[in-house]
């Protein structure tokens, strides 16, 4: 497999958007699933039912109620997914040569292209959260092209680059159900310090 990592160009923009969009989606229903089997959540589903079997003594009016919540559960983690999507297109990702590529800076945004096409991308940055720190971001590989060392060729040539300008402390967000994403940055040297919901 041939492969070249290198810089972004203007000409990636779209590509580069698309891959952010598509890779932030697959989680939607994984998250989905994880709002359906917090407790309270649950708790909520046999109130309504309860609730609504007491008010109409009807199953099925109970099975409605408790299928429409599901659904508006469904709904609303779309929305929530709609809306992270919607800032990472209207933040760095709206502008990413103003945002990443400014000469003389210590950021930096990078694709990988294999045959041709745009696959994979990241992007280092400061941190806003932690002043002092560098962020790596919109770490994404289309998935078809997953399980072949492109993530990990992608982060390691973020990390060398920030080495090079004497960056000490890098750090990096993602959800916690990317349990391969987690496993790739154990594998190249990041630890998780926090967890929050």
């Amino acid at each position: 497999m041939w492969y070249q990592i290198r810089e972004y160009r203007d000409a990636d923009y779209s590509a580069v958007r698309t891959i952010y969009t598509t890779g932030f989606r697959e989680h939607v229903g994984t998250v989905y699933l994880l709002a359906l089997k917090r407790p309270w959540i649950q708790g909520m589903l046999c109130g309504v039912c309860l609730l609504l079997h007491i008010l109409s003594g009807s199953i099925l009016t109970c099975i409605l109620g408790v299928g429409g919540v599901i659904l508006a559960i469904w709904m609303a983690v779309q929305y929530i997914f709609e809306q992270g999507i919607q800032l990472g297109l209207r933040e760095d990702l709206l502008d990413i040569r103003n945002s990443y590529m400014q000469p003389g800076s210590r950021s930096c945004f990078w694709v990988v292209e294999l045959k041709g096409s745009i696959v994979g991308t990241v992007g280092i940055l400061p941190c806003v959260e932690e002043p002092g720190a560098w962020e790596l971001k919109r770490i994404s590989v289309k998935q078809e092209f997953r399980g072949r060392g492109l993530a990990k060729a992608l982060c390691k040539t973020a990390l060398e680059f920030v080495a090079r300008h004497n960056v000490k402390r890098v750090v990096l967000f993602t959800s916690m159900v990317q349990t391969d994403a987690h496993n790739l940055y154990n594998s190249i040297g990041f630890e998780k310090e926090e967890e929050f919901v």
